[in-house]
């Protein structure tokens, strides 16, 4: 890369470059295990109560465009349909996540290229390489704003998705590296969102990745037109990574550009919760099931993780609005000791949140930072656990499983998908949806995914 280039024009170059062919067969296979995985996200997504208000907003108040609305079907213009499936495809909190930095990919690329891939038609090799380009922007810019950006309070998703959906766009809109600096320039300015939703409640952050998504585009399609925007929107003196973070650090973001795949620093969700929360709950289990021990016997837990995650799921004791128990993680190691599961029912129900037994136990857990816990081992955990009568158990998770290096199954992504999906379509639709996607290198135009994620669609055909 050029060193007199701003941040934003290396990052232009990289995408413009990229191309399918130089994508590698294990990225390109995760690629599409990924793309599952988030359509089964904005599946169950289109369902929650939560998430009523974003397709309202769009359905009652836009005039009809080209692009499908997830599971209803509605046609509206594609920034408002990246708008509300942004807002499905992270409103269940089960959407993949980077295992460094910041953000969640998925959630942000894919609803941007199946609205476009509705608009003209846009191969599978280019919508997998697109969804690359915006998975590899985020992780970087990412990384480089990340803790100093939590504690400052705002939100990686807010702040990270909208470059996400600008570079995803940037790319399906096949913008010169000159106009893809300004679409990344201008997203800037659409970056934005805080995490006291995760002190006080509010359901705003349920539209945070969709905001993210529709900015993303509009910066793309703004820059396609002419506009322009500052080209050191990184490294300025009021660029993102002062503004957002206080530090200005450019390193994560430039070094070893194209020498490693973001892709495959993507992580699926197994819990219908924050990031950060993966690793105690499936060190816990895994103490549970060797050790067979009840709350009754639970003096003590001793968690010790990121700073981060002290400070995203650790501030929350007793939820009195459904995202509140997604952000704790007292009640989600509270729920996995007393229920036995993190199966998502048990989060949207109100009297678990005041249950005295989930309460009680949740004061016996104390959440620590470890320094261990930073970089690339951000999600690792400990856990001191004492017992009555004085017995300790203990164990250490690097990472939880999920991750590309430490993957679930196609199987087990497969059944996630069609356990989330079965909440809108049949059987036989999802079927079809896993076929598509395992061959969509094959695909000559892919808007027939968003045709197949509506069940309109599937009703009209019987």
């Amino acid at each position: 890369m050029n060193s007199n280039e701003t941040v934003a024009q290396q990052l232009a170059a990289f995408i413009g470059a990229l191309d399918y062919d130089h994508l590698s067969a294990e990225v390109t296979r995760y690629g599409k295990t990924l793309l599952l995985d988030q359509l089964g996200c904005q599946l169950i997504g289109s369902t929650v109560d939560w998430n009523q208000t974003a397709y309202r907003f769009i359905t009652e108040n836009k005039s009809d465009g080209a692009a499908t609305v997830v599971n209803y079907g509605n046609k509206v213009p594609v920034d408002d349909a990246v708008f509300v499936n942004g807002t499905f495809a992270q409103g269940c909190e089960l959407d993949d996540y980077y295992d460094q930095g910041g953000g969640h990919p998925g959630a942000a690329s894919v609803p941007v290229a199946l609205a476009l891939a509705e608009k003209e038609p846009i191969d599978g090799k280019r919508f997998l390489t697109a969804m690359a380009a915006g998975y590899e922007i985020g992780w970087r810019v990412g990384r480089a704003l990340l803790p100093e950006m939590m504690r400052r309070g705002y939100h990686a998703q807010g702040v990270v998705g909208v470059f996400i959906a600008a570079a995803t766009a940037g790319k399906l809109l096949r913008l010169d590296n000159e106009k893809m600096t300004h679409a990344l320039a201008i997203a800037g300015s659409h970056a934005s969102g805080t995490m006291e939703y995760d002190q006080s409640g509010g359901e705003v952050k349920r539209v945070h990745n969709g905001m993210a998504c529709s900015g993303g585009v509009r910066s793309a399609m703004l820059a396609a037109m002419g506009l322009t925007g500052p080209p050191t929107i990184f490294e300025g003196e009021r660029g993102i990574l002062k503004v957002f973070s206080g530090i200005c650090n450019t390193a994560p973001i430039t070094e070893d550009l194209g020498s490693d795949s973001a892709v495959l620093h993507a992580a699926i969700k197994r819990f219908p919760v924050n990031a950060s929360q993966h690793s105690p709950i499936e060190l816990l289990d895994d103490l549970l099931k060797k050790h067979k021990f009840s709350s009754n016997e639970v003096q003590k837990i001793e968690v010790g993780v990121n700073e981060a995650v002290t400070l995203h799921s650790g501030t929350i004791y007793e939820p009195t609005e459904v995202i509140e128990p997604q952000f704790s993680l007292r009640f989600s190691l509270a729920l996995r000791i007393l229920k036995g599961s993190n199966d998502f029912k048990f989060y949207l129900d109100p009297q678990l949140w005041r249950n005295p037994e989930v309460l009680a136990l949740g004061k016996k857990i104390n959440l620590y930072p470890d320094p261990t816990a930073q970089k690339e081992k951000r999600f690792a955990c400990r856990m001191k656990i004492t017992l009555a009568g004085g017995n300790v158990i203990d164990g250490y998770l690097p990472s939880p499983k999920g991750t590309f290096y430490n993957p679930l199954s196609q199987e087990e992504v497969k059944e996630k998908f069609i356990r989330l999906g079965s909440t809108v379509l049949s059987e036989d639709r999802l079927n079809s949806l896993i076929e598509r996607v395992d061959n969509i290198e094959k695909e000559e135009d892919t808007s027939r995914l968003a045709s197949l994620l509506s069940h309109q669609s599937e009703n009209s055909r019987r």
